[in-house]
């Protein structure tokens, strides 16, 4: 397989839930020193930290742990200890704090703008979060779309009746000037229902979570269209993406 056909595994990898064959493909990828995939991976592993590094308490479910622990492994099999990585992100939060009201009291007129911040990165590290859990499911059903066709996006969605839809998706080029990406639920029978508006990255990539409940019996397929700033509440061109349940 190609970089780019194993670029949307790179989160399920890092969160050790990649199965086989992608795994042992994206292995012998890590294994050849590919450059492509090794940075793809490390972007994966902070997304992945970022997770641990936003909570601190109690040690997480030993099924969890075990997964994440083998998951920040370095291809080279460096060995991390969850309790020592536990304490550094409850230091690294703590020293972040620290600085946060030193810069706040020495300067006054940005503090508004740090604020903010902060409080998006909480909105983000929410998503990651309720992400993880949906990927944890047992009840949570996966489908691939783009496989196999000359160039159009790949990737994965995850649907989950409770927690909604996750979509990880590459070779998706940043939305026009004015445009947007929305993603629409679409039943067996009646209209597309809205489900959210995002974009993707520079890269081609894309990883957006619709956090609302989804009847898997009653939908037929999850699909995303290019769509004016703002949304619109029924679709106005041809999908770009169609991940069909049944």
């Amino acid at each position: 397989m190609s970089c780019e056909e194993l670029s949307t595994d790179y989160v399920l990898f890092a969160l050790g839930l990649l199965e086989e064959p992608e795994k042992s493909e994206l292995r012998a990828h890590l294994d050849r020193s590919c450059a492509n995939c090794i940075a793809g991976l490390r972007d994966a592993r902070a997304w992945t930290y970022a997770l641990g590094a936003s909570v601190v308490g109690p040690e997480p479910p030993k099924r969890l742990r075990r997964r994440i622990l083998a998951a920040v492994e370095a291809p080279r099999k460096s060995r991390w200890d969850w309790s020592t990585a536990w304490r550094a992100a409850a230091i690294t939060a703590m020293l972040c704090v620290g600085v946060f009201e030193y810069v706040a009291g020495q300067h006054a007129a940005e503090t508004a703008e740090l604020r903010a911040d902060i409080a998006r990165r909480a909105v983000e590290t929410a998503g990651l979060r309720n992400a993880l859990e949906l990927l944890q499911s047992p009840e949570t059903r996966e489908v691939t779309f783009g496989q196999g066709k000359p160039a159009p996006p790949r990737g994965r969605v995850f649907v989950n009746s409770q927690s909604g839809v996750l979509l990880v998706a590459s070779n998706l080029p940043a939305p026009p000037a004015g445009k947007t990406y929305e993603m629409w639920i679409i039943p067996k029978s009646g209209k597309p229902a809205p489900a959210g508006l995002f974009a993707s990255k520079q890269d081609g990539t894309a990883l957006y979570l619709y956090p609302t409940s989804v009847s898997l019996a009653t939908t037929g397929a999850v699909a995303v269209t290019l769509e004016q700033a703002g949304g619109v509440d029924a679709p106005t061109s041809q999908p770009i993406i169609v991940a069909a349940l049944d």
